[in-house]
């Protein structure tokens, strides 16, 4: 059976219509436990028109939307357990599909595609997320978010084990759950729209404030949560891998805005600077952070002690400078080195977007 949390607040103008895609479900073994969170609209009214035996529905005061989640995950009693928005539309199949890519023991949640609907539920936008290997996931967390679309994830009871939202985040809670599991689990990835996300104006976060909007970021950024950057080889013994670990944190923190915790993390590593060659490896990344890529390439170029992380970042300061050729070169080096270094395959994969990307699913080109 799946369990459905249906978080509710205010939701009286899409919440039926979000009902009534869950209940049309081909696969019918499923628990629907809608939490209303307070509602002071009709949205009461709307969910008590429903009289499904599935439905199991509670009311509670305001909480906001993590401890409404929190509030329907205690109440799951389903294999498999899935968040889904109150104003968000799943496909007929899209229990029964999903489902399938959770056949095998090793993988503890499924993902899919999504389409981006407007208020009225018209298309205008499509979300296409990607397999991705658990000791990729924190990298990937630092310097973009999460790999996944959050809201299309259905996860083993095994594999969310109890994990509860952090109700001190107001954004991005969600994000913060699924790295937790994220990190110890294998998940599979359905390549079709299965979900539809409806964008409008009561869903889009108005909160300016930097430290609400990056809090589920910063609580991941303990000496030991860097220990999931994998390149900074923790195991072999061989260098200083905190140090490694910080500056490419600081990099990566630098990329989706929070410079404040850049700097921070580069001033950390000060302290740890060894040699000559930590020296010129430190002033490099600190140029990619101010954009300096000219000095980055310089001091990069400088350093007599070369890894597959040094190489990597080269090829980094390279691309920004659009020398694909060189870039390229630098990032082959990367995996010479270090074979299983994700990095460095992810930036050829920019090039190669860039140069032009093609799909073997040539069906997009008929209605172009």
């Amino acid at each position: 059976m799946i369990s459905v949390v249906l978080a509710v607040y205010n939701s009286e103008q899409f919440i039926g219509e979000a009902i009534q895609s869950i209940l049309n479900q081909t696969l019918a073994d499923f628990e629907l436990i809608i939490i209303n969170d307070g509602s002071t609209d009709r949205s009461e009214d709307v969910i008590l028109s429903f009289k499904d035996p599935r439905i199991r529905y509670f009311k509670q005061e305001n909480k906001g939307v993590a401890g409404a989640k929190n509030a329907g995950l205690k109440q799951a009693k389903g294999e498999y357990i899935t968040i889904h928005d109150s104003d968000d539309i799943s496909l007929p199949n899209r229990f029964e599909r999903m489902l399938k890519g959770l056949e095998s023991s090793d993988i503890g949640f499924v993902h899919s595609d999504m389409l981006l609907m407007t208020e009225k539920g018209k298309p205008f936008g499509y979300w296409q997320s990607n397999n991705i290997f658990p000791e990729d996931i924190y990298p990937f967390f630092l310097s973009i978010g999460t790999p996944f679309n959050n809201p299309t994830i259905i996860f083993k009871r095994e594999a969310i084990n109890g994990i509860l939202h952090d109700e001190q985040v107001k954004v991005g809670s969600d994000t913060d759950l699924v790295l937790q599991i994220a990190r110890e689990w294998k998940s599979h990835h359905i390549p079709e729209p299965l979900y539809l996300y409806r964008r409008h104006q009561t869903n889009v976060t108005n909160n300016k404030d930097p430290e609400v909007l990056t809090r589920h970021v910063r609580k991941n950024l303990r000496d030991e949560d860097l220990k999931w950057i994998p390149e900074a080889d923790w195991d072999s013994g061989e260098g200083n891998a905190l140090f490694t670990a910080k500056l490419i944190a600081g990099v990566a923190l630098s990329r989706r805005g929070m410079l404040d915790d850049a700097i921070y993390m580069f001033r950390d590593a000060i302290p740890m600077i060894n040699s000559q060659s930590d020296r010129d490896f430190y002033e490099g990344m600190k140029a990619l952070v101010e954009k300096d890529y000219h000095r980055s390439v310089k001091m990069f170029c400088k350093a007599e002690e070369k890894d597959h992380i040094l190489e990597n970042y080269l090829g980094e300061a390279y691309l920004a400078l659009k020398k694909y050729d060189e870039a390229f070169s630098h990032f082959i080096k990367a995996l010479s080195i270090h074979p299983n270094y994700n990095e460095p395959v992810q930036n050829i994969r920019a090039i190669g977007i860039i140069k032009g990307q093609n799909t073997i699913d040539r069906r997009v080109n008929r209605y172009k």
